[in-house]
């Protein structure tokens, strides 16, 4: 996570995320993975937060985890319905729990076999309950949509904020947004659907286009970064940023779908990185010059 903010900022906004939630300590410590007494201290400002418990902290009480840290961090373009603690009110927290139990039944089933009562069951209330927040299930679907949203940019602004290198900021952001993990499948799973509904529907009735659009300005001012810094080989940024993504969106559905496998979905990007992206000159260079200062102090 961000080493520069000091944690008592992030305690303080905890605290006021926590407050804002309604749950208690023990519940977010449990959500987050810790025991009371981290999260005591945490809390407190004397000890940081990593960056997965920032994510678990997140995701329990509905903000954002730049929200957390101080609104500063610029690793990863705004998405388009940023939270804020303000958005974690007494209300929100079954409505939350229903787009969680509709986000993971979603994306493990898809969208014509879930019913509401299935979505109701799953957060422990009554159909009629469901109803009084969500009109019908293509409004909780678009909610889903929403979520999946937010835990990619959390989980960007979490893991990619401490990172000063571009080069490894990109690795990591790709990595970040690969179908590899349990949690990273049900994103994709829900964006696969979605790509399907845009495909039949109206498109400019959906959101998804504007965060999509979000997801490619992180990766071409990443790209801008690195050509900055020498990093990576010069060229259109925009037009680098379009065929990365559009690499990623292939190899990911090929992995989602059992077309390929995970050792190749990675080979086959750290190829394209190595041959499109990377200035492998400039890092050939730099190992040289490694090896002649090791050659020299000994």
């Amino acid at each position: 996570m961000s080493g520069d903010q000091p944690p008592e900022v992030s305690a303080e906004r905890a605290r006021e995320a926590i407050g804002w939630s309604g749950l208690s300590q023990r519940r977010v410590a449990e959500a987050i993975g810790i025991d009371e007494t981290k999260l005591s201290k945490a809390l407190a400002g004397r000890r940081r937060f990593t960056a997965e418990e920032l994510l678990g902290l997140a995701t329990a009480t509905g903000v954002t985890v730049r929200w957390i840290l101080g609104d500063e961090s610029q690793v990863s373009a705004l998405p388009p319905k940023p939270s804020s603690a303000a958005d974690a009110t007494e209300e929100a927290t079954p409505k939350r729990t229903m787009v969680e139990a509709a986000w993971t039944l979603f994306g493990r089933h898809g969208f014509d076999a879930v019913r509401i009562a299935d979505i109701a069951e799953a957060s422990g209330v009554s159909t009629p309950s469901v109803h009084y927040y969500f009109a019908n299930k293509a409004e909780l679907f678009d909610a889903a949509l929403d979520y999946s949203v937010k835990l990619a940019f959390d989980r960007q602004i979490a893991w990619l904020d401490g990172i000063a290198d571009p080069a490894q900021r990109l690795e990591r952001l790709l990595e970040l947004q690969s179908p590899l993990g349990r949690t990273e499948r049900g994103e994709w799973s829900i964006w696969l659907q979605t790509w399907t509904r845009l495909a039949l529907e109206d498109a400019t009735l959906a959101d998804y286009p504007r965060s999509y659009k979000r997801w490619s300005q992180t990766v071409q001012t990443t790209i801008e970064d690195g050509q900055h810094a020498g990093r990576f080989r010069p060229g259109d940024a925009r037009a680098m940023a379009d065929e990365l993504t559009s690499l990623l969106d292939g190899l990911g559905i090929k992995v989602l779908t059992g077309v390929m496998d995970q050792e190749t979905f990675t080979l086959r990007l750290r190829s394209y990185l190595d041959r499109s992206i990377l200035d492998t000159t400039s890092r050939t260079d730099q190992q040289n010059i490694r090896t002649v200062q090791t050659k020299e102090s000994s």
